[in-house]
C-alpha cells in the first residue's frame, strides 16, 4: 500500500504586532531617555586601580588652568543649596526663573557676583560663556561657603573631588586645605578612571589629619 504524501505548506509568520511593539519601545525610549548635558570645562581624568559606588555626591572640578567648578548630582538637592547660599548673601536677588536655571545645572564655575548675570543666559549662551571658576583664595574664598551650604543640606553627603590629570597641584592643594582647614572634612574621595576602562570612578581617601 503506498504512502498517503501530505501536502507541505509553508509556515506564514504575521510579523506586523512585532514591529508595533518594536516602535513602541523605541519611542518610549527616546521620549524617557535623559541626556546627561555637557560639562562646563572638560577635565582628563587620571587613572586608578580601586573604586566605589558614586551616588549622593558633590563634585568639585579643577581644571588644568586651576579654576574650581561645583555641582551636586541631585536636583532637589541643588535647589535647597541655593536657598542657603541666598539666605547668608542677602544681597544677591534672583528670581523663580533665575532659581530654575541654577536647578538645572550640572556644573558651575562662577563666582556669587556673577551669578544673577549667568543665570540669565539661554542654554546657547552659557554654553559658549567662559566661566572663571569659583573663588578659593584666603580673601574671598566661596567655595568654602559651597561645600559648607551642601552639607548643611544633607550632613551624610560625600565630597569627591575631580581634578585634571594635568591640574596645577597649588590649586589641588587649595581645595584640600579648604575642605579640611575650613570645613574639617578629612575624609573624601577622588573620582578617576579605571586603569584599562573608560568609565568613571570614585576612590576614598583620607588626609594627614594637624
Amino acid at each position: 500500500m503506498p504512502k498517503v504524501k501530505l501536502p507541505r505548506k509553508s509556515t506564514s509568520i504575521d510579523m506586523t504586532a512585532m514591529c508595533d511593539v518594536s516602535f513602541l519601545l523605541l519611542t518610549f525610549f527616546m521620549l524617557t531617555s535623559k541626556f546627561r548635558p555637557p560639562e562646563a570645562v572638560p577635565i582628563d581624568l587620571p587613572n586608578s586601580r580601586s573604586q566605589i559606588k558614586l551616588e549622593n555626591i558633590m563634585t568639585i572640578s579643577v581644571d588644568r588652568d586651576g579654576k574650581a567648578y561645583f555641582s551636586l548630582n541631585e536636583t532637589v538637592a541643588r535647589g535647597e543649596l541655593l536657598e542657603n547660599i541666598l539666605k547668608v548673601n542677602p544681597e544677591i536677588k534672583l528670581t523663580n526663573n533665575q532659581k530654575k536655571a541654577f536647578r538645572g545645572l550640572d556644573m558651575f564655575g562662577f563666582s556669587l557676583a556673577e551669578m544673577p548675570g549667568v543665570l540669565n543666559l539661554n542654554p546657547e549662551q552659557y554654553k559658549n560663556y567662559k566661566q572663571n571658576g569659583i573663588p578659593m583664595d584666603s580673601v574671598n574664598n566661596e567655595l568654602y561657603e559651597w561645600v559648607l551650604q551642601a552639607r548643611y543640606v544633607d550632613p551624610s553627603m560625600k565630597i569627591a573631588l575631580k581634578g585634571d590629570k594635568d591640574s596645577d597641584i597649588k590649586a589641588i592643594k587649595k581645595v584640600i586645605t579648604t575642605l579640611t582647614e575650613r570645613v574639617h572634612v578629612n575624609k573624601f574621595n577622588l573620582i578617576t578612571t579605571l586603569s584599562g576602562n573608560s568609565q568613571k570612578q570614585v576612590t576614598e581617601v583620607e588626609a594627614d589629619k594637624k
